[in-house]
């Protein structure tokens, strides 16, 4: 899907001697404050933080936490759609409220229902797995509907393989301190990512090595699994995110504010806990970095691929599935 950049990209270009050059990650002057603290809080409450609070306390039925929270962000889209000076986000408040109803309350409505839980029961275990991430693309369905109205291109949302060599650029949580190319980072990641990712697993779901006996016969199923997961939540929690407030805040700080969503995001799935959101976040940092330096998705899509077929043997093997 590799293509040309739009001269009208979302995001200044950086001006470097490179074949369609990424992004230069730029600083927070002129920001309306206001606008901050709106995107910032209207993000913690739509994170899973009142849903984990709930959860430890036991009060409520299970989707009346995430019902609110959908219902609060879609008060607040229409009120701020009514301000010159809030206006801009609400296309990103929206989102918001499309993403709390879809993964936490429309995907496991759907998943409790009879017809899908025998249909997954015939599939096998990789079948129940594929099925179970089928269903959270409800959410990315719903959020075409944030679309109306803003006339968002492909480069606004990302959708080509993007400038795989492009620089990346030095960051004071990196190890380097000079622009190197993706392609020597992108597989550096890989290291890094899948060695504590597979650490945490193996300590966090104790698995059973002689299940399943054939592991090889899973690799549909894995590949499948985690390319559909993988392109979900690319397209739901950096493509469309990113887009909305491309024109609110400076990317540096879009970059963290969506990393801090997807890592909170975490907290009920895998890696999980607080050190599953700590590694999320890092990981949903680094993948919508590599979507602005690179003008596409091809980095963030491909190690996020990778590493869902790791979850998905763990899955597979844990005696806590």
């Amino acid at each position: 899907m590799a293509g040309l950049i739009s001269v009208e990209a979302s995001f200044p270009i950086a001006k470097i001697r490179i074949r369609r050059p990424g992004i230069v990650l730029s600083g927070s002057d002129g920001v309306d404050p206001l606008q901050r603290w709106v995107a910032w809080g209207a993000m913690l409450t739509a994170s899973v933080v009142p849903m984990i609070f709930s959860h430890s306390t036991g009060h409520g039925p299970p989707y009346s936490v995430p019902v609110a929270q959908a219902l609060v962000l879609v008060v607040a889209a229409v009120s701020v759609s009514r301000s010159r000076r809030l206006s801009p986000l609400t296309g990103f408040l929206f989102t918001l409220a499309i993403l709390r109803l879809g993964w936490s309350v429309i995907a496991p409505m759907l998943g409790e229902s009879a017809p899908i839980q025998r249909f997954a029961t015939e599939l096998g275990l990789g079948g129940k797995i594929f099925i179970s991430r089928v269903l959270n693309v409800a959410g990315a369905l719903l959020l075409l509907a944030t679309f109306i109205g803003r006339n968002f291109s492909r480069d606004d949302l990302f959708l080509h393989v993007g400038q795989l060599d492009a620089p990346a650029q030095p960051e004071p949580i990196l190890w380097f301190r000079k622009a190197i190319p993706w392609t020597r980072f992108g597989p550096q990641l890989l290291v890094i990512f899948g060695l504590g990712l597979t650490t945490f697993l193996f300590i966090s779901l104790r698995p059973d090595f002689g299940h399943p006996s054939h592991p090889w016969q899973l690799l549909p199923w894995a590949l499948a699994t985690a390319a559909l997961n993988a392109a979900n939540e690319e397209f739901q929690f950096r493509c469309v995110p990113l887009a909305h407030l491309r024109n609110v805040l400076p990317v540096r700080e879009t970059l963290w504010l969506t990393a801090i969503f997807f890592g909170l995001a975490h907290y009920f799935g895998q890696p999980s806990g607080p050190i599953g959101i700590v590694m999320a976040t890092i990981a949903g940092w680094i993948w919508a970095k590599s979507l602005v330096e690179t003008r596409g998705v091809g980095w963030a899509f491909g190690i996020h691929m990778l590493q869902d077929v790791v979850i998905f043997y763990f899955l597979a093997m844990s005696t806590k599935t």
